[in-house]
């Protein structure tokens, strides 16, 4: 009886030392994880409100030339071009 209670007491402790460092753990991930996915949200919606300011701007074509060009990332050729268009048949 005395080596069962032993057993039981030992396994019982063993599974407490293991069940809590590993629950701990797996909320540490599950933490990481949902900030991850936080920060890429707010970087997404910033991207729409900046991609609809910039289209507030500037017609559709030139702004998506412009982000084209911008994406290519051209170090030696930023801000050497103008987007300056001139229409002739303008009402």
């Amino acid at each position: 009886l005395v080596s069962n209670v032993l057993i039981f007491s030992c396994t019982n402790i063993v599974g407490v030392c293991t069940h809590y460092p590993a629950e701990v753990s797996q909320r540490q991930a599950f933490q990481e994880t949902r900030e991850c996915i936080q920060a890429r949200l707010h970087s997404q919606r910033e991207n729409q409100q900046q991609e609809r300011l910039l289209l507030s701007v500037l017609p559709r074509h030139v702004a998506m030339e412009m982000k084209a060009d911008i994406n290519a990332k051209q170090e030696d050729m930023m801000f050497h071009k103008i987007y300056i268009q001139k229409h002739d048949n303008v009402r």
